[in-house]
């Protein structure tokens, strides 16, 4: 007689033991699964969607706010990643059979640009936006790094993965290219 291997996972209210066929977690309500994605990958590209929507927002303010030329020159093509990125993220959520829509909004988590912090960055220009705008980016760098690596880590879908290890790849690097804020032009 072959025993079934048994699996420990976290469901959010300690470890339990689960068979293999009963691996996956359950969805949220409201959101399909299918194929290879298990609830990992898919919290992990709704979140990203969340945190690179406004992300995307916050760097759209760089060209009238901001005074320093090497923020600008370093938000141009950090904006142009994460417009790519989104659109990555958003097919894998369609190929999983989720609705695109934001669990995550009005969240306030690290790495996310709230609309509060959005709306006070917004309000600001020169030194005061860059030096803003450079800790809002900073936070958010580093928490997609994190969550990019945790998803590697507990995801099943190898194209999310895949996405994951880009995803954290290039937040690290932008991370490490990240200006320092100045007082103004050069």
């Amino acid at each position: 007689m072959r025993r079934r291997r048994r699996w420990r996972e976290t469901n959010g209210r300690g470890t339990v033991d689960v068979g293999r066929a009963e691996r996956r977690h359950p969805p949220p309500d409201g959101q399909a699964t299918s194929g290879t994605f298990n609830s990992s990958d898919i919290g992990w590209i709704q979140l990203m969607i969340a945190m690179d929507d406004q992300a995307a927002l916050l760097l759209g303010l760089v060209p009238d706010h901001s005074s320093d030329a090497g923020v600008e020159k370093w938000a141009k093509p950090v904006a142009a990643g994460y417009r790519r990125e989104l659109v990555q993220l958003r097919e894998l959520l369609s190929r999983a059979g989720v609705p695109d829509t934001n669990p995550h909004h009005g969240h306030d988590m690290p790495g996310m640009v709230t609309e509060d912090e959005l709306r006070t960055i917004e309000g600001t220009k020169d030194a005061a936006f860059d030096a803003l705008f450079l800790a809002a980016m900073r936070e958010h760098l580093d928490q997609a790094a994190k969550i990019a690596h945790s998803e590697r880590s507990a995801g099943t879908d190898p194209a999310t993965k895949k996405l994951a290890a880009s995803v954290e790849k290039t937040s690290l690097t932008w991370r490490a290219r990240l200006p320092e804020a100045t007082s103004g032009r050069p």
